[in-house]
């Protein structure tokens, strides 16, 4: 960071640290049947540019399933339906 501000100027580390506390806050929006995740963060970071263990095996975070979406939308917007 000390390189990068002072080649840059002072205002660069500052807005990566910025960007990277606004990115951690904000979640992808919520789709029905997947988790959220921050998907900025790792873009920022370099994290989805590599692929580790995680991404591969068989970790039920990460399985698909079938989802009857219009059900789930129901269920997140009206939860005294939830049973």
């Amino acid at each position: 960071m000390r390189m990068l501000a002072k080649i840059h100027g002072v205002h660069v580390p500052m807005r990566m640290k910025m960007d990277q506390t606004i990115l951690s806050q904000h979640k992808r929006i919520y789709v029905p049947g997947m988790k959220p995740s921050f998907v900025g963060l790792e873009t920022m970071l370099g994290m989805d540019e590599t692929i580790e263990f995680e991404d591969y095996l068989n970790d039920p975070e990460f399985s698909e399933k079938q989802v009857d979406i219009h059900t789930e939308m129901e269920k997140s917007m009206f939860p005294e339906l939830r049973k």
